[in-house]
């Protein structure tokens, strides 16, 4: 959608693995207390215009904040957790803004599916692990571990 560089943080190896593996990324980088300096080496010392934090994660979304620069815009896509900052210094003199969005219109995901199949995006290549409905609770718990990639929980003709 315009973006000339793409740069992931990720805590988990798997995870990261996935990433490199499908090109998601320009960069990818691991999770760490250095990682506001390592996006503001990779981009000239500025900072990235738009930072997007899916993770509810306290830490990534200051992160998300201090990682971008002037101006620059933050959206804070993950369900829950809280966000520590301190206004003045991260937010308030660099005129940055942040948005919190929890879902979108329907004439928006529609543009989202068109996009998907003109840029060859394929979302089943982000699925590492197929349970079939008995085996629920162990999809969950892989789930919640984070230690994969998407879960799905499928009939049993679909396992491969």
């Amino acid at each position: 959608m315009g973006a000339q560089k793409i740069f992931g943080i990720e805590v988990i190896e798997e995870r990261l693995t996935i990433a490199k593996k499908l090109g998601l990324f320009d960069e990818v980088i691991k999770a760490g207390g250095d990682n506001v300096q390592q996006i503001r080496d990779v981009t000239g010392g500025h900072g990235v215009e738009r930072a997007i934090d899916c993770s509810a994660n306290n830490k990534a979304r200051l992160t998300c904040i201090q990682a971008t620069r002037k101006w620059g815009k933050i959206a804070f896509l993950g369900e829950g957790g809280t966000s520590e900052f301190e206004p003045s210094r991260d937010i308030i003199h660099d005129q940055k803004t942040i948005y919190g969005s929890w879902v979108t219109s329907i004439w928006l995901m529609e543009e989202l599916v068109e996009r998907i199949v003109r840029w060859k995006v394929k979302p089943e290549d982000l699925i590492t692990h197929r349970f079939t409905l008995k085996d629920v609770g162990a999809a969950y718990s892989l789930m919640a571990s984070g230690k994969c990639g998407k879960v799905a929980v499928v009939f049993d003709e679909e396992i491969h």
